[in-house]
């Protein structure tokens, strides 16, 4: 399985359908590349940003869930 899929799965988790949206665009404002590329390597930034654009939305709980998801990933 991909990074990019494996990542949807854990954001499908909090965000159910808007997963895909919302990856797409943390992935290319926040690493400035397009989601199929993603790697390893930047989980890290991911998981930060991802954890500020939910944190907003959804909470500090539902963030944290999301953070340590894509954390996992690793």
């Amino acid at each position: 399985m991909t990074i990019e899929k494996e990542c949807l799965a854990v954001l499908s988790e909090e965000l159910g359908p808007a997963a895909k949206a919302f990856l797409d665009r943390q992935t290319r404002n926040h690493l400035k590349k397009e989601p199929s590329m993603l790697e390893k390597a930047d989980l890290d930034e991911l998981a930060k940003w991802s954890a500020v654009g939910v944190q907003m939305a959804l909470g500090a709980q539902i963030a944290e869930n999301v953070k340590k998801g894509l954390l996992a990933l690793k």
